[in-house]
């Protein structure tokens, strides 16, 4: 699965900016990837016109605007076949799985629980609008020793002395977020994966590791797997 690499990549040649959403889009383009090669439930319905996905999506719920970082549904007119034979980028009529891309890149304390509140008021707008949506966190956590930011002077250098136990609390932190199999379990996430960067992929400690329900490959597997008994069509 090659998204977190990917993702690193992006931040490599590009950087981040705390007021873009360039690293948001790069990391849900690289997800797509990696559901399309591993999903055959979701790679079948998107060859096929079937699905479409839209970065960006804001939906009214209960009166009130839920915004996706990753929209996936059905298309709102007659399925057609994606132009590039993997998926067309366009906005669903319905919301089957919507994804979630939040980042910690900065002032760990003060913004991880600004994003865990982001993440549980998702998934509750997720359920909302409908119990057997799909709903996926991910969370990017610098756990690099020294950080810049552009929106600061070039002198202006963030040092983290104490980035071993605060880049593992912030991971933990996020294991307080529910995970769910089916509608009937109540609100939660399907699928989560906080994911360390430095700018190189931090693959150890503090990282999930395999087997984690937080690892990136594990959250494949539960997407895949939810969306499989969800929404993969039935014989005609």
């Amino acid at each position: 699965m090659k998204a977190p690499e990917a993702f690193v990549r992006h931040l490599a040649e590009n950087h981040y900016h705390p007021r873009s959403n360039a690293h948001s889009n790069a990391l849900c383009l690289a997800i797509v990837d990696d559901l399309l090669a591993h999903c055959p439930a979701i790679a079948e319905r998107a060859r096929a016109g079937e699905i479409v996905a839209k970065l960006n999506h804001t939906v009214k719920v209960n009166y009130q605007d839920w915004n996706i970082d990753l929209a996936v549904g059905p298309p709102p007119g007659t399925p057609t076949p994606p132009s590039n034979g993997s998926i067309t980028f366009e906005t669903p009529a319905t919301i089957e799985l919507a994804l979630e891309a939040k980042a910690i890149m900065t002032e760990h304390g003060k913004a991880r629980r600004n994003r865990l509140r982001d993440l549980q008021a998702f998934h509750g707008y997720a359920h909302s609008y409908n119990e057997k949506t799909i709903a996926v966190g991910t969370v990017a956590v610098n756990v690099s020793r020294v950080f810049w930011s552009p929106t600061r002077s070039t002198d202006d250098i963030t040092e983290h002395d104490n980035i071993d136990t605060l880049g593992k609390s912030t991971v933990e932190l996020f294991r307080g977020l529910p995970l769910r199999h089916t509608p009937a379990e109540g609100p939660g996430f399907e699928a989560g994966a906080p994911r360390p960067e430095d700018p190189k992929l931090v693959t150890g400690t503090p990282a999930p590791q395999t087997g984690d329900p937080m690892h990136y490959a594990t959250m494949i597997h539960r997407i895949c797997a939810a969306y499989e008994a969800r929404w993969q069509r039935r014989t005609r």
